[in-house]
């Protein structure tokens, strides 16, 4: 069986204009290479991943948050180090933003999307207001104390089965500090033979929360499915975000499948 590689961009949605703000867009992507032997052994799997999209296009500072085989993570760092975005901008200014990327390897055949366990393969975060409408593009800071509530778009993939089931998914927000904060808790419901549920829910924005980079953490049947992040900040045009951990290396150095800490975010500029 030959494998072929499928990937996803989860900041790819946010390239439609809001007001006068516009999300990133990809316009160089090379290919991670599917390893010889998870093709070989028939593994699939995906990688999830937090950095920033810079204000030439460039990701910077990934993070690894999730995989379902820890032999994906290397190529999927080397590939996203070479993508090349059309930065975002507000006001007609390029801005820097959040990104959460997935990158799913797939095998076709009839074993195609078998996963050993559920994970996230596509994941948006917004600013959004009372009614809980998005109100700026995917990757942008949500305003504490301005922007009333968060939403969230995800796409959970799961290894299709051929019965109707229900998957019982929590989702924690983790501040900078480390304080968790249950944002949603509910049964999705799988059709037969599907190979991934959307879900979508909104959350409020609490004034009190502090700035910095938040996790997303998603919990399927009470086993780690990946995640993400988003921004907060009372005033983010002014604020320097930071992501917890450390840089994940280049494709050819050796590396570890690191686990995300949150960690204090820096103070604002003086």
């Amino acid at each position: 069986m030959r494998g072929r590689l499928c990937v996803l961009a989860l900041f790819l949605t946010a390239s439609a204009a809001l007001g006068q703000n516009t999300g990133a867009q990809l316009v160089k992507q090379p290919k991670p290479v599917y390893p010889d032997g998870a093709s070989k052994g028939l593994r699939q799997g995906n990688v999830n991943l937090i950095g920033r999209i810079d204000t030439k296009g460039k990701v910077r500072d990934l993070r690894y948050v999730g995989s379902t085989i820890e032999v994906f993570i290397e190529p999927a760092v080397a590939a996203v180090n070479g993508w090349e975005f059309r930065p975002a901008t507000k006001g007609g200014r390029p801005v820097e933003i959040a990104a959460n990327i997935a990158l799913r390897f797939r095998l076709e055949g009839e074993k195609r999307g078998e996963l050993s366990s559920p994970i996230i393969g596509d994941l948006s975060v917004y600013p959004a207001d009372g009614t809980g409408r998005a109100i700026a593009p995917d990757g942008f800071p949500i305003r504490r104390g301005t922007d009333p509530k968060i939403r969230v778009e995800a796409v959970l993939d799961v290894s299709p089965d051929p019965r109707q089931r229900t998957l019982p998914v929590r989702v924690e927000a983790i501040s900078p500090i480390g304080k968790k904060v249950l944002v949603f808790d509910q049964s999705l419901s799988v059709k037969p033979k599907a190979a991934d549920v959307k879900m979508s829910f909104t959350t409020s924005a609490e004034p009190d929360w502090e700035d910095g980079v938040w996790l997303l953490r998603f919990i399927v049947e009470n086993t780690e499915a990946g995640g993400g992040q988003f921004w907060v900040a009372v005033d983010p045009d002014h604020y320097q975000f930071v992501l917890p951990g450390r840089p994940l290396q280049v494709a050819g150095q050796p590396q570890a499948a690191p686990k995300p800490t949150p960690v204090p975010s820096k103070k604002k500029k003086t």
